[in-house]
């Protein structure tokens, strides 16, 4: 993944590389277990503000712990076998076109950021 940050005010591009394989290590997939048990702990907060407003007793009737922790624990949405194949697809949709933008935001100000996969 290739970020790239124009600023006009220094007229510099700074460009940060970050590697795709990197996914596939364990370093990778802790950061992203504590990614989703992070999103689990949102919803976990969000529902217990939600109930709070609405009804202030029935607070032992919100999730549970074994709730969240069960949310923490999620099997990967798909298999490593499917994940390469989709990498592989992007691999080569990257070469054809020379780079896959993903996000590409400019400012007022004229500062441009540019994600590409």
């Amino acid at each position: 993944m290739k970020i790239r940050i124009y600023n006009p005010e220094k007229d510099s591009e700074k460009n940060l590389w970050i590697p795709t394989g990197f996914l596939f290590t364990k370093v990778g997939m802790y950061f992203a277990a504590k990614m989703m048990s992070s999103q689990a702990r949102k919803e976990y907060d969000k529902k217990i503000d939600e109930m709070w407003k609405s009804s202030g007793d029935a607070m032992d009737d919100l999730i549970s712990m074994d709730d969240v922790e069960a949310a923490e624990r999620l099997t990967p949405p798909i298999t490593e076998e499917q994940a390469r194949e989709l990498f592989t697809a992007l691999k080569d949709a990257k070469y054809l076109m020379h780079g896959l933008p993903l996000v590409s935001i400019e400012t007022a100000e004229g500062l441009r950021l540019r994600v590409d996969l």
